[in-house]
């Protein structure tokens, strides 16, 4: 919305909060209001006002900026975010296989950054609420600044997932095809020695069959690196299970100290009232 349409906008929200709800608009909440809302045109929020008072359900209670978010014309929230229980699938899904990848916006790694202490505890409900109520937070701040998501990568341990969520990505138009492809891996040592066995053909020029061990060397030093890779990445993972481990042991003997505090001060304060 434009400055110009404060005085349209002041009408849409005292005509519904005074004349349907009886309830009182003073110019504070108006200002509220009208940051929650300025991302968005001065139109849809007047159609998304009308959505809400005739919503079958909806429109039982007062309406808050987010309720007159959801009733927004789809193309006017069309800026990539996900809806917050997609986002939170989205993540979860990530972060209880290490063999996924995730593509992620800056909201999502907002509340993930925000639940993880509580997913340590092993508290998945609590971790939930947590990145609702901080990836709603940050979503309404991004729209209010006019921002549309940011999309980036985590890539898993399984490479037949990281092919698939990267072409669901790029289908979904959240990265481009270039990005996806850089982050897939290069030629694999089969493919090298079929190509390598196509040039070894019995007319096969002294050139092609200089190329055909080059190739062949190639596949070689790959699988000698792949071979590397995996075996730093698994001594990686054991020490970031080790290290997981410990410091969940160190939380947990943390609460049993505190609770053990707690009871030894309130059986001496109940032996001192006695």
């Amino acid at each position: 919305m434009k400055s110009t349409d404060k005085p349209a906008f002041a009408l849409a929200l005292t005509g519904c909060m005074v004349e349907i709800y009886d309830k009182a608009v003073s110019p504070v909440l108006l200002e509220v209001w009208c940051n929650a809302l300025l991302p968005y045109e001065l139109a849809d929020v007047q159609a998304a006002f009308e959505s809400y008072v005739t919503h079958p359900t909806d429109c039982k209670f007062p309406p808050k900026p987010g309720d007159i978010i959801r009733h927004l014309p789809q193309a006017a929230t069309d800026d990539g975010h996900p809806g917050p229980d997609e986002a939170w699938g989205m993540l979860i899904r990530l972060i209880s296989d290490e063999r996924e990848t995730g593509v992620l916006t800056d909201e999502m790694r907002a509340g993930w950054h925000a639940c993880q202490p509580i997913l340590d505890l092993g508290d998945e409900v609590g971790a939930r609420m947590c990145f609702l109520d901080v990836y709603r937070r940050q979503v309404l701040e991004a729209r209010q600044n006019g921002f549309k998501a940011h999309w980036t990568v985590t890539l898993g341990a399984d490479p037949t997932l990281r092919v698939q969520r990267l072409n669901e990505s790029v289908k979904a138009l959240r990265i481009d095809v270039d990005h996806a492809q850089s982050l897939l891996p290069g030629p694999v040592p089969v493919s090298l020695d079929q190509v390598a066995g196509w040039l070894e053909g019995p007319e096969a020029s002294p050139q092609e069959l200089t190329t055909s061990q080059r190739l062949k060397g190639m596949a070689a030093m790959i699988r000698k690196n792949q071979a590397e890779a995996d075996r730093s990445w698994v001594e990686q993972r054991q020490q970031q299970r080790e290290a997981e481990i410990e410091r969940k042991r160190q939380i947990q003997a943390q609460v049993e100290a505190e609770l053990q505090r707690r009871e030894i001060r309130t059986a001496t304060a109940q032996q001192e009232a006695a």
